[in-house]
């Protein structure tokens, strides 16, 4: 039996919904799976990380760890994987190998879970539940952590679409966090939460204006890591003035993501920021996927 698993990837946050907004978006990575004597593992595309050790594989230990966690044994694995989410650029692909890896000790090692005890536990390795819970579930989620339980409301936006703008460069999600302040005021915070709130109800409402205007004014992540990307400012000028709704940092970054209208033209944006990779994606309204069959079908 061959057991392939399809995880879609995901931006986070957009702008003040910091580690609590997360939208599934159409970059997949996809995993086969079959019963083996040991591990082995190979990979399909330029988008997967080289590793020395096997049981060193994000997958692979993740499977491991995930099994042990509830009381089985993981059974040895041959892997193959491919994938189109690009990796440390803000696209969610740790969390799409996490979520992969769960499902697949999931499956092989019989564990049962419910879907939410596979949120839960996605976002306890994860350390955030937005980016895990929108691959799960698909679609755009808001989520909170309360206690050991993850809470998850879905808002309807499948009509919505994004431009996405990748850069070349890498950005470690570590150093992105390391330029956050330890703390913040009581009236950074309260306007910070405040903006999130209305972020919230617009997405709900899909008053795209309103989105937009709201992905452009967080103060709780992105004045730090703005710093980090050397185009952003500009961009996010040149962006508007191109007729963009809005545009936050994807993640942790470097991507930048941008509300638009279906078919937008971005090729203006690609003439003047020619060292970035554009696509125009809807939301992508299903989550992660789980299929048997009796033979590859990779």
């Amino acid at each position: 039996m061959t057991v392939r698993i399809q995880v879609p990837g995901s931006t986070a946050n957009l702008g003040p919904g910091f580690d609590s907004i997360g939208v599934a978006l159409p970059f997949y990575l996809n995993v086969e799976a079959s019963l083996s004597t040991k591990w082995q593992v190979g990979h399909i595309g330029p988008n997967l990380p080289a590793v020395s050790e096997v049981l060193d594989h994000l997958v692979i230990k993740t499977a491991i760890a995930t099994a042990r966690h509830f009381g089985k044994e993981m059974p040895a694995c041959q892997l193959l994987l491919s994938s189109d989410i690009p990796l440390t650029r803000g696209l969610g692909s740790s969390a799409a190998a996490i979520v992969a890896a769960i499902y697949l000790a999931n499956e092989l090692a019989e564990l049962q879970l419910s879907e939410q005890q596979i949120i839960n536990w996605a976002s306890e390795l994860e350390g955030h539940p937005d980016n895990v819970a929108a691959s799960i579930l698909g679609g755009c989620v808001i989520t909170a952590t309360a206690e050991a339980e993850v809470l998850v409301v879905p808002v309807e936006a499948s009509l919505l679409h994004w431009l996405v703008a990748i850069p070349h460069e890498e950005l470690k999600t570590e150093a992105a966090r390391e330029v956050l302040p330890s703390s913040y005021s009581r009236q950074q915070a309260v306007q910070a939460s405040a903006r999130s709130n209305v972020l919230v109800a617009a997405l709900h409402s899909a008053k795209k204006e309103t989105v937009g205007a709201l992905m452009e004014l967080d103060s709780f992540h992105e004045p730090y890591r703005l710093e980090l990307i050397d185009h952003a400012s500009r961009y996010r000028q040149v962006a508007k003035q191109a007729g963009v709704y809005g545009t936050a940092i994807s993640g942790a970054g470097p991507t930048l993501i941008s509300l638009v209208e279906p078919g937008f033209d971005y090729e203006e944006l690609a003439s003047a920021f020619p060292a970035l990779t554009f696509y125009v994606v809807p939301t992508c309204s299903e989550g992660v996927r789980c299929l048997q069959a009796a033979s590859p079908i990779i």
